[in-house]
């Protein structure tokens, strides 16, 4: 993303002393309260999601069943385009509310310029992409083979919405060079640059550079795509799944924990490659998205099953394995972090990084680390120290808010599709009115209880974390973008899911 040259320090190997426990259970309960805050304001949106879907065409004034199958699905899809696209305007304007607007826009107010500048660049395509999906959805509700319509039409969508998104963040670029004091200084120095090569070089058109800017905002992000179309799959998989006694919801809850851990495992490692510390956006992009899916997954199986115990014991053997993982973890990231300070033949002379303008620490530091120099020096021993810790900090985070969306989410997709003509989930299809009541209560207690399990487990996972060193308050710095970002994953999480699960 556009700003992600800033510099935020996530986690420091700064150890909170014992003697604080007030300290450690303060920031404790701040961190939690941002998380609760962050994830009930997504659970929200999605359930009102999940309602429309379950809805369909509510301008027709048929119900679901009295509507086609090419009309209800062209209706959802409709549904998801209207939240994406206002989600993701809202993404790209908490990223650039928090930059300084130009002497020329300063008596207008940020939030509403960003918003009306934003939307007025973005509702062209925002239609178009409407079109296209009206177009797909009633081309595909009319291909044989019925099991694979509503499946295709969501990889469909996915396409469609991730060029929404890529250009979108072309928009919003433009906005952050034309009209930000960071974004004219560095579009400033980028032109310079240009012309010096211009005169090495006069062979070079500059709408060749603009679709090269295009293109490298589609592969940038590329995750995105990547983590809805692993999602898509894993929901297809599952789905195909019927679970029937305790052996095999075992073996299933096991495999989506090693699932879970070996995607974290994955993003954290393509992270750590790379040249520059990534910051919270990206973090939260890579790791939370896929976890908030398969989390979701594993809760809306076990919220199917018939038996309540079975449906308990899992939970609490899911909170018990969340401990131990979390501090086997933070034990294993300390034991690495000891490992690299102890390496003397690291320790070298400092290198020299990049040229940079200016570099911003944190608001509080913001005046205090300004430099006019154009050289930055980094000790190569406390920059990986730093990457390590950080890529750990933003996984319990993303963790975090991935397991209480996943809550929420798979409580809605069964309230909402679990006795819905339209949909193929969960085996009270036919039942009767009374019963399917009792089953919504019994889903309601058994996610209650898992929400109270959670909150503990968290709160004592995050006083022992703390208490080793890692550092959660720098994350509240990309709050209102984190708050905005775990909202369009539940969205996606709604989405794929009332798709893969849609009737034919």
């Amino acid at each position: 993303m556009f700003a992600s040259y800033r510099v935020h320090p996530i986690a420091t190997s700064v150890y909170v002393p014992d003697s604080l426990p007030t300290t450690i259970v303060w920031r404790t309960v701040r961190t939690l309260r941002k998380v609760l805050r962050n994830s009930l304001l997504s659970v929200t949106i999605s359930w009102l999601f999940a309602f429309c879907c379950s809805v369909g065409d509510l301008f027709s004034g048929l119900t679901p069943c009295q509507q086609s199958y090419e009309e209800f699905l062209v209706a959802k899809m409709l549904w998801f385009h209207c939240f994406f696209c206002v989600v993701t305007v809202s993404i790209y304007v908490s990223l650039l509310h928090t930059e300084q607007l130009t002497d020329k826009f300063k008596a207008r107010s940020p939030l509403l310029h960003w918003v009306r500048r934003l939307t007025r660049l973005t509702s062209p395509y925002c239609v178009v992409v409407a079109l296209a999906v009206v177009g797909g959805c009633i081309g595909l509700s009319r291909i044989p083979g019925e099991s694979y319509r509503s499946k295709t039409s969501v990889n469909f969508t996915h396409i469609c919405f991730y060029a929404f998104v890529g250009h979108t963040e072309v928009q919003a670029r433009h906005l952050f060079r034309t009209e930000t004091v960071r974004g004219q200084a560095r579009t400033l120095q980028q032109l310079m640059r240009r012309e010096q090569q211009k005169r090495l070089n006069p062979s070079i058109n500059p709408a060749l550079a603009r679709k090269r800017r295009f293109f490298r905002v589609i592969v940038q992000d590329l995750p995105l795509v990547a983590s809805a179309l692993f999602a898509t799959a894993y929901v297809h998989v599952v789905s195909s799944i019927k679970i029937t006694t305790q052996l095999y919801l075992t073996l299933f809850a096991m495999s989506s924990i090693i699932i879970k851990l070996g995607l974290q495992e994955l993003a954290k490692s393509f992270l750590s490659k790379k040249s520059r510390t990534p910051n919270m956006r990206t973090m939260a992009i890579i790791v939370a998205a896929p976890t908030i899916l398969v989390d979701t997954q594993l809760r809306t199986v076990l919220l199917c099953q018939d038996n309540a115990s079975m449906t308990v014991v899992g939970s609490l053997l899911l909170a018990a394995a969340e401990i131990f993982i979390r501090l086997g973890k933070t034990a294993y990231v300390k034991w690495a972090e000891h490992r690299i300070l102890s390496r003397k033949s690291l320790s070298s002379a400092p290198i020299v990084a990049e040229a940079t303008w200016a570099t911003t620490i944190s608001k509080a530091d913001k005046l205090r680390s300004r430099t006019t120099s154009s050289m930055r020096i980094v000790d190569p021993i406390q920059d990986r120290v730093h990457r390590l810790l950080s890529l750990h900090a933003a996984e319990i985070y993303s963790d975090m808010h991935a397991e209480y969306i996943a809550m929420g989410c798979s409580y809605a997709i069964l309230f909402f599709f679990g006795a819905h003509p339209k949909y193929e989930l969960g085996d009270y299809g036919n039942s009767i009115s009374g019963h399917i009541t009792a089953v919504h209560w019994t889903n309601a207690s058994i996610t209650g209880l898992q929400l109270g399990i959670e909150i503990i487990v968290d709160f004592v996972a995050c006083t022992l974390e703390i208490r080793r060193g890692i550092d959660f308050e720098q994350l509240n710095q990309d709050d209102s973008f984190l708050a905005v970002f775990v909202i369009a994953v539940s969205l996606v999480n709604v989405h794929i899911s009332s798709g893969m699960y849609l009737s034919s």
